[in-house]
């Protein structure tokens, strides 16, 4: 019996050093977390800062009236390609996803080989000639990006960047365009300027979360996509 009790005690007193360890545990490893998280965030934040330094004065979007374009071309009564191309460029700068992609989907299910390499012909020339052109930029920039020229892509969205510096949805496709030639640290920054931009934009966290699980950042990753949980919405929708 007096055995029985010794050995109840002493069970207690390891439960208790046991409990002690954990709690002392998670004290000694939230603080760790955190400064890691401290340490990978600030520098890219801080160039994310540095990448729109010069256009802190203007608000937050297109220098292009995107709204309008679309009102225009909408009244086409019979839409051919380039009206698609349009509307699909003009949505996806604006941030309207599902649409933009319902009008990409039109002209990939149409005999968009000629087509592309037409946009490309006619808007190189364009943009040789007038290299600030916003509007043919995006056409340019987007009939690569269909074609999976990458590089070639990229290149265009860079430009648009600092031609258009507080539109959000540029430096978007400019980050994707980055991580498919395997330049996913340029693409973070790209979009860590991109949050400085506009920091409620639940599809440059949704862009950032992907990344930095990419990077094996998986901590970031999730604080990330937890922010963008309407962004996941809408893109599932798309997938169904």
């Amino acid at each position: 019996m007096h055995n029985s009790h010794i050995q109840k005690r002493q069970s207690i007193i390891h439960m208790r050093h046991q409990r002690d360890a954990d709690i002392f545990g998670w004290i000694v490893i939230f603080p760790v977390l955190w400064v890691t998280v401290l340490v990978l965030v600030c520098p890219l934040f801080h160039r994310g800062m540095l990448h729109v330094e010069a256009a802190k004065t203007q608000e937050v979007g297109s220098l292009v009236d995107w709204e309008n374009i679309l009102e225009d071309v909408s009244r086409n009564p019979v839409p051919d390609l380039n009206t698609h191309l349009m509307l699909a460029v003009a949505y996806a700068n604006l941030g309207m996803i599902p649409e933009a992609t319902r009008e990409f989907r039109v002209i990939e299910a149409s005999n968009y080989d000629e087509f592309g390499k037409e946009v490309i012909r006619e808007n190189n020339e364009q943009v040789k000639h007038s290299p600030d052109d916003i509007v043919s930029l995006n056409l340019l920039a987007f009939a690569h990006y269909a074609f999976g020229e990458h590089e070639k892509s990229l290149h265009c969205f860079e430009s648009l960047t600092k031609l258009d510096p507080m539109n959000v949805w540029v430096h978007h496709y400019y980050a994707y365009s980055l991580s498919r030639v395997d330049k996913m640290d340029e693409a973070i920054d790209v979009l860590k300027a991109a949050l400085a931009i506009d920091p409620s934009n639940e599809y440059t966290r949704l862009l950032l979360g992907l990344a930095f699980r990419e990077k094996g950042w998986y901590l970031l990753s999730v604080l990330e996509l937890a922010r963008a949980r309407k962004a996941i919405s809408v893109l599932s929708g798309l997938a169904d």
